[in-house]
């Protein structure tokens, strides 16, 4: 007689993808790494924010300036350890 397996569930699957927790295994890729916060934000500043950046959604327009915020920070690190470089024309 020949035993038969089951199969396995969505959850099941959904908790081997995700580690165990509650969030659907779709939805777990593009929230990988990512942590939930919650803010209170002026609602003028973020749409103004959103219009220069063209971005899409709110959330796109944050994501987007923290990476800028931390993209003028290496620029500056760079610029200070060349500060002290001797540069000669290569022409």
């Amino acid at each position: 007689m020949a035993v038969r397996k089951k199969p396995k569930s969505a959850k099941r699957v959904r908790e081997t993808l995700t580690g165990g927790g509650f969030v659907p295994a779709a939805k777990s890729l593009s929230r990988r790494g990512k942590v939930r916060k919650e803010f209170w934000l002026d609602p003028g500043l973020l749409r103004e924010a959103q219009e220069y950046l063209g971005t899409s959604t709110e959330r796109e327009t944050v994501e987007l300036a923290l990476d800028l915020v931390a993209f003028r920070k290496e620029l500056s690190q760079g610029a200070r350890a060349l500060r002290g470089l001797h540069l000669s024309r290569i022409d």
